[in-house]
């Protein structure tokens, strides 16, 4: 009997290396998603906050906030 293989990624550093930096950079790509869905929220909600006067002064009415406010945090 041989002794058991290893994987590709531990017998080659380099290839570790880059398994390891593509593992990292999805990582991130996920978070960067979860931030921008969880700034959507906030700024949604906040927008749905604003009393119609504050509306008016950014230029939209209470029907743009609410179809804004409607949308689900990852409708851009």
């Amino acid at each position: 009997m041989g002794a058991p293989q290893m994987p590709a990624f531990t017998r080659r550093p380099a290839v570790a290396i880059r398994f390891a930096a593509a593992a990292a950079d999805r990582l991130q790509r996920c978070g960067d998603t979860l931030l921008l869905w969880l700034e959507r929220y906030r700024q949604r909600r906040a927008l749905n906050a604003l009393s119609d006067h504050m509306l008016k002064d950014l230029g939209l009415s209470r029907s743009d906030a609410g179809r804004e406010f409607g949308k689900r945090f990852w409708e851009g």
